[in-house]
Formats: structure tokens, sequence, C-alpha cells
């Protein structure tokens, strides 16, 4: 008997490790996910999309900074050395989640346009209350629809996994605010 997988849904997990005097620098990419976040407010242009009915309304771009450039190397690096795929990056941004909100369950991918859609999204957690909400990722497996996977989300926690995925973030139960950055690549 031969077994062969035509398909795999493939999950990375953990923290970031780096060595010691090249930490990653969580609270400049918290300000700067806090500034468009506020930014927003004023000037729309802040957000991946104006409508009000898109899951992307609460998504805030980022613009280039070092310590968010050293997170995406520090992933691409390990990606390639660990599992010989260079991952290059297509779209940031940020969410922030107060109390007893989440977001919705949703696929970074545009069903209509899968030529331009990326391969992986990741999720890190930037200042997260602990025990306070889980990523989930909904999948099938084969007849057995409507499956879940329950991760729960901490500082410095990444979640990398296929952008084809439906996923969300569940309701934070912490007095203070969740932040969460989310990246899209595409590998080669």
């Amino acid at each position: 008997m031969e077994k062969v997988v035509l398909s795999e849904i493939d999950l990375y997990t953990g923290e970031i490790k780096t060595p010691k005097g090249f930490e990653i620098q969580r609270t400049p990419i918290k300000n700067q996910i806090i500034q468009a976040y506020a930014g927003s407010l004023e000037n729309p242009q802040n957000r991946i999309s104006n409508n009000l009915k898109d899951y992307s309304y609460l998504d805030y771009k980022l613009g280039f900074s070092q310590p968010l450039c050293w997170l995406q190397d520090h992933m691409r690096d390990f990606f390639r050395l660990n599992y010989h795929k260079t991952l290059i990056p297509k779209l940031t941004w940020g969410n922030i989640y107060k109390n007893q909100e989440q977001s919705f369950s949703r696929t970074s991918v545009d069903p209509v346009d899968l030529r331009n859609a990326p391969d992986y999204t990741f999720i890190y957690g930037i200042d997260v209350a602990e025990d306070s909400c889980e990523l989930i990722i909904e999948y099938n497996d084969n007849r057995r629809a409507g499956r879940t996977w329950h991760i729960p989300m901490k500082n410095n926690f990444f979640t990398l996994f296929p952008s084809t995925q439906k996923y969300f973030i569940s309701e934070n139960k912490s007095k203070k605010i969740n932040i969460f950055l989310t990246s899209t690549y595409e590998y080669i």
C-alpha cells in the first residue's frame, strides 16, 4: 500500500526567539498600530478598506519601521532556514480589540483574485493580556466539516498558516486592549 498526501494544512506557531540584545522591539510596533488606529478616526486612508461592511475596515495600515522590518526579516530567515521556503511580505496591518471585542471570521484572500492572493497569514501578539483570547482556525477534515483549532494568544507569540484558511480572534476577556500585528506573505 502506498500513501500520497495531496493536500495539507500547515500551521506554524511559537514564540519569537532572538539572541540576547536583538530582541524584537514590540513597543514601537504597538505605538505604530495605536497611531494608525487613532489616525483612522480622522483619515480613513489609514484603513485597509473604507467600506464599513468590509472585514478589513478594522485593519489599520502600517508603514515602514525598523522594528517591523526586523520582525519580518527574522520570520523570513527563520522560515527559510527551517522550511526551505522564502517568504515575501505582501500586506501588513494592525488590529486593536477592546474588552468583549473580537474579529470577524475571515480569510486573507480575495476569492475573485486568487492569482494575487497571499500564501500565508502571520498573526503576532504585540500586546496581549494573559489568558484573554485565542486565535481560532476553521478547517474541514474531509467530510468532518466545521472543525476548529484553538491557539491561545500571548505576547511575542505567532501563528503562521495558509491564507485560504478562515480564522478569527476570539472575544477579548480582559479589561485591557489587545493589539495584534498581521502580515500576509507569498512564498517562493
